[in-house]
């Protein structure tokens, strides 16, 4: 873990409320795919330090991002005025929602802005070629929130090893690989027939994480132990 001033490079916008902030990276510093970094900002004459996971894959080099969507809050606000050029305050990298090809066969479930770790590990596990057959189940309530779908789209022509099911709450056109309703016990069994051999990444609002594990592990039979978990909380 180290403490870095790092400039910002580029700012993008995805869509409506969600922005990647990239920073460039001076030297190579080490971190896992699924990590987070911790940004620190001056706030009405405060320091203020807030968590993000990195976007980007340890084998994209010399920049570090994130990506997030933006509120009210004062945080968010202040992460709308942030300046290309400018340098700021980042620590990393930290946190254990990692994944570098240590299980056969792993499933994802993720909603919202939660799909930003497993962005940078299907990433990771593309460009590393890894064996490791990875499925995800995404969550979102339109199509518009499919945040990252494009660079999923492009991973799966290059990577056999991957199966994408998005669902959606409000579906308002056709998309390869889309069904609508939320994750639930028969959607799981439907798509995963296999699950009972993988590992579980859960990754989201915390409500969503909850509601997720409590379903694999009660209704589905899906050891605690198998359950890796990352909470998201907005501000």
């Amino acid at each position: 873990m180290q403490d870095l001033e790092l400039e910002l490079i580029e700012i993008i916008t995805h869509c409506c409320d969600v922005k990647t902030f990239r920073f460039a990276l001076d030297k190579d510093i080490s971190f896992m795919p699924g990590q987070y970094l911790v940004l620190t900002l001056g706030i009405n004459g405060q320091k203020v330090s807030k968590a993000f996971s990195i976007s980007n894959s340890p084998t994209e080099k010399g920049y570090v991002e994130f990506t997030k969507k933006l509120s009210e809050s004062d945080f968010s606000k202040a992460l709308n005025r942030l300046e290309i050029g400018k340098r700021y305050l980042i620590r990393m990298p930290m946190g254990k929602f990692t994944f570098e090809g240590e299980y056969p066969k792993v499933v994802f479930l993720s909603g919202g802005i939660g799909i930003t770790p497993i962005r940078s590990i299907f990433k990771y596990a593309t460009d590393k070629q890894l064996s490791s057959s990875l499925a995800l189940l995404y969550s979102s309530r339109s199509e518009e929130y499919l945040i990252f779908k494009h660079d999923f789209s492009l991973m799966q022509k290059e990577n056999k090893n991957l199966k994408i099911i998005y669902t959606l709450t409000h579906c308002t056109g056709e998309i390869l690989g889309c069904r609508a309703g939320r994750i639930d016990e028969a959607m799981v069994k439907e798509e995963i027939p296999d699950y009972q051999e993988r590992k579980f990444f859960l990754c989201g609002p915390p409500s969503m994480v909850e509601a997720m594990a409590g379903l694999l592990h009660k209704n589905l039979g899906v050891q605690e132990e198998d359950i890796i978990t990352e909470n998201f909380i907005g501000y």
